[in-house]
């Protein structure tokens, strides 16, 4: 028998998203983690009143982000490694960012029930620059970047590979960790101008100047370079009106035994294990940005020449699973 309660819940998600936005905000899990862990110490701290500081802590308890113990709050490992701010691994703005996102996409849902609504594409180099300096980079770097180095050193050919290009870097992290592991391997990042310019900074911070370098320009539009023996990219297909020239291009500047490897989020609008995935994208379908069905990039890698096309699901990558295609000129 089927229960209406799945859907009743749903209207409690709103609340706990506003709870944690909160919590990130007034840095709560910094200052537990520092030893300031009762009720009337924290409240102090953050000048919000008692009861209402114990409601906040408590409905973190329930998040399973905090612990209580004899009165005094402490933060769980998972929040340690993720919700602390100013520590390598934090993850804060990922959250902060997509819950904006979120938001902004209410408007464009509404836009279901107006006519002849033109949807504004906001995806601009200015706004990818923007989020290369902060949350791109936490995303990338604490949960993109494990799994694309995982994939890549586990090829076969990983001590061959003496050229990479990491198309669509945004902050870079991802060619740059890659890189790390890497010592003879030279790098190009390849994405506009505006975001290639926090590229940089970031090349810098990795100390990676002889290394690394950067291409700027547009995918659709300008040469993305020559002879690279790995490609990576990921997420970058939605966004193109011709997906099969672009994938040409890059057939086209792979040496000829080079690999690409693809990270991209695929949705079966008929399986309902694509549910989440559906509706996080769902913003950016009403944009125009057609999501990918399955099999739609496999089919297109088998039409512009690769020899071999070896797919399969990944469940790491944030809030939806991927499909890897890793794919051999």
């Amino acid at each position: 028998m089927k229960n209406i309660n799945k859907y009743l819940n749903m209207l409690l998600i709103q609340q706990k998203t506003e709870i944690l936005e909160i919590a990130l905000n007034l840095k709560i899990f910094k200052l537990i983690q520092e030893g300031v862990n009762r009720v009337f110490d924290i409240s102090l701290k953050i000048k919000i009143d008692d009861s209402k500081t114990k409601i906040l802590l408590d409905s973190l308890v329930f998040m399973e982000l905090l612990e209580v113990k004899q009165d005094k709050y402490y933060v769980t490992q998972f929040a340690k490694e993720f919700f602390i701010c100013g520590t390598s691994s934090y993850c804060g703005d990922v959250f902060l960012h997509r819950k904006q996102m979120i938001e902004n996409g209410k408007k464009m849902i509404k836009s279901l029930l107006e006519e002849d609504i033109k949807l504004k594409d906001n995806k601009t180099a200015k706004l990818w620059a923007d989020a290369s300096k902060k949350f791109l980079k936490q995303e990338q770097r604490n949960l993109i970047a494990p799994i694309a180095l995982d994939i890549i050193k586990n090829l076969k050919e990983f001590n061959f590979i003496n050229k990479m290009l990491d198309l669509g870097c945004a902050s870079g992290i991802v060619g740059l960790e890659i890189t790390k592991n890497h010592p003879t391997l030279k790098t190009t990042l390849f994405d506009y101008k505006e975001v290639t310019d926090i590229a940089k900074e970031h090349i810098k911070e990795y100390k990676l100047e002889k290394q690394v370098t950067v291409l700027s320009g547009d995918i659709e539009k300008d040469e993305i370079g020559t002879n690279y023996d790995l490609i990576w990219c990921s997420n970058i297909f939605y966004f193109f009106k011709n997906k099969k020239e672009v994938i040409e291009k890059i057939y086209n500047s792979l040496s000829p035994n080079g690999i690409l490897v693809s990270c991209h989020v695929e949705i079966d609008t008929k399986n309902n294990l694509d549910e989440n995935s559906f509706f996080y994208f769902l913003s950016l379908n009403l944009q125009g940005k057609n999501i990918l069905k399955p099999m739609e990039l496999s089919k297109i890698f088998e039409e512009v020449g690769f020899s071999t096309i070896n797919s399969y699901t990944t469940y790491k990558t944030p809030m939806t699973p991927s499909q890897i295609h890793i794919c051999k000129k």
